[in-house]
């Protein structure tokens, strides 16, 4: 009998992977035993000797180091997201302009944490671009935001739930910067207001895979499968954009 395949996956995967996971095993009759988390950490564990066959990360550069240490066979982006912003939905935040609501020293602004979790990196990408854009407000909100969840004692979120949805309806933040992804949770929710952020804020997310080394036949079968178009049509369904 074949060994279960051990994936190491980004957090906000897991909605997409779930279906996607299923119906792979189904098919090539090849278990898969998934890891979520943190991308940050998930690649500590593996330098640190944790083994698995494939990792899939929310950036690019978590993948090229393990590429560069020599513990990967093969990487590829595989699919893409963008930053999004959901807020508490009240007038004294929604009738600001999204940048002005930010900075309003009255509401708590939150991210995922930096190094640890690419959300977080990917956050303070857009405060770099707003200090370019508007010199000072960046490093005002790089030393006003937050970082509340993607750490080492992360939160456990309910079930339909998103971090940023999680951390407003328990009152330990006003708005989260998160991922687009997550739209289908966001929308249509009477407590939550969600900003799409225009250009030249747009800030883009590559989701890169690695399959780890010694390559197995099946976690190059699983790459595939993530790779080809039914794969990406599980990512797209849940809110990613395809790799094509």
């Amino acid at each position: 009998m074949t060994d279960p395949l051990r994936l190491y996956a980004a957090g906000s995967l897991r909605l997409a992977f779930a279906p996607l996971l299923a119906t792979f095993s189904e098919r090539y009759a090849v278990d898969v035993i998934p890891t979520f988390g943190p991308a940050g950490l998930l690649s500590e564990k593996i330098m640190y000797g944790d083994a698995v066959d494939i990792f899939a990360s929310a950036n690019c550069a978590h993948p090229l180091r393990l590429k560069a240490l020599g513990l990967t066979e093969e990487t590829s982006v595989f699919t893409r997201n963008h930053l999004c912003i959901v807020m508490r939905n009240v007038p004294e935040l929604t009738t600001q302009s999204w940048l002005m609501a930010l900075l309003d020293p009255r509401f708590v602004l939150s991210t995922s944490t930096p190094g640890s979790d690419p959300g977080g990196d990917y956050a303070f990408a857009l405060f770099e671009r707003i200090e370019r854009l508007h010199r000072g407000w960046g490093n005002q909100l790089r030393d006003k935001a937050k970082p509340l969840v993607g750490g080492a004692l992360d939160h456990a979120i309910p079930a339909g739930m998103t971090a940023g949805s999680y951390l407003i309806r328990t009152g330990q933040s006003d708005m989260h910067i998160g991922y687009a992804s997550y739209l289908p949770l966001l929308l249509n929710q009477p407590d939550l207001h969600v900003v799409h952020l225009p250009d030249p804020y747009r800030i883009d997310a590559e989701y890169m895979l690695a399959v780890m080394k010694p390559a197995r036949r099946e976690a190059r079968l699983l790459a595939n499968y993530l790779l080809s178009p039914e794969g990406q049509g599980f990512l797209v369904n849940k809110g990613f954009a395809s790799r094509f």
